[in-house]
């Protein structure tokens, strides 16, 4: 069985499209998102005569080219790439959080064409309550990973959403006495047949940040450490992409760089078991046929 997996798409839309040509290319069985599916960037766009200039504090790659055109064509490529619009100057929770959930509906639905079983969980940047979650996934077919397990042929899929403490204060982070408590709902769900997928990673296993810092989690850690799932899938920390082992479980941090329009992830081979890199960028090309 093949399985792709990535994460921290954060609604670049274009980024969907590449996993739909990647499932359709590599022969992929399922589809698993290990969370912040839903934009997490806003912008503001001014008309400056013949063109545009635009606010956001998030980077926008190639903003000449972005920033080109009618006015409907650049808000549609904005949209595209994961940017929630905001005509004022201060940002209002509700109408975001609304949008998002908006947005998480339009990926589903792009994601709804794949003719493999998905498999979502939330992230941390995905600012939508539970029951709305839950709603949209169910909507869409889309296979909940939230606190659940589900069978993919002979394997468990266990989600895991939460996180320890950021800096920013985001969805569903929780210290670690917390994680660990919350951690006893899946615990008996995951054994060496699991993939397990969390949104952070564990502690100490491709979860150093720009800083220098480890910022995994402990509990996460010793679940694998003492269950020994066949796969540990997660994302959240964009710098640590990447592959290691704890004792006989194979971790892959699989986060996309959305800002950079980068695909990544890894294709899970559950023959062997083996893993293979994936990593795809989306060129302004491409950007101009999915208008």
């Amino acid at each position: 069985m093949r399985i792709l997996v990535t994460s921290d798409i954060h609604g670049n839309k274009a980024l969907v499209y590449l996993i739909r040509r990647t499932v359709e290319r590599e022969n992929v069985d399922a589809l698993i998102i290990a969370g912040d599916i839903a934009p997490k960037a806003f912008y503001t766009l001014f008309d400056a005569g013949f063109r545009y200039d635009f606010y956001s504090p998030f980077p926008l790659r190639n903003k000449k080219a972005v920033l080109s055109g009618a006015a409907q064509v650049v808000e549609a490529r904005l949209d595209l790439l994961g940017y929630i619009e905001n005509p004022g100057l201060g940002l209002n929770p509700t109408v975001f959080i609304s949008k998002q959930k908006e947005k998480l509906g339009q990926i589903c639905e792009l994601l709804r064409a794949i003719d493999v079983p998905v498999y979502m969980l939330i992230g941390n940047d995905d600012h939508i309550v539970d029951e709305d979650w839950d709603g949209i996934l169910d909507d869409y077919g889309i296979l909940n990973l939230n606190s659940r397990t589900h069978m993919l042929g002979e394997l468990k899929v266990t989600g895991f959403q939460y996180v320890p403490p950021t800096p920013w204060n985001t969805n569903n982070e929780r210290p670690e006495s917390e994680l660990s408590q919350k951690l006893d709902n899946i615990r008996g769900q995951v054994d060496t047949d699991t993939v397990l997928v969390t949104h952070g990673p564990p502690m100490g296993t491709l979860d150093v940040v720009t800083s220098g810092l480890h910022v995994g989690s402990e509990s996460v850690l010793q679940l694998v450490k003492d269950k020994q799932p066949v796969f540990h899938v997660f994302g959240h920390i964009h710098e640590a992409f990447g592959s290691a082992r704890i004792g006989g479980t194979i971790c892959c941090n699989v986060s996309c760089m959305w800002t950079d329009w980068f695909l990544r992830g890894y294709l899970l081979d559950t023959k062997g078991p083996s893993i293979r890199k994936i990593e795809e960028e989306v060129s302004l090309e491409t950007i101009g046929s999915l208008l």
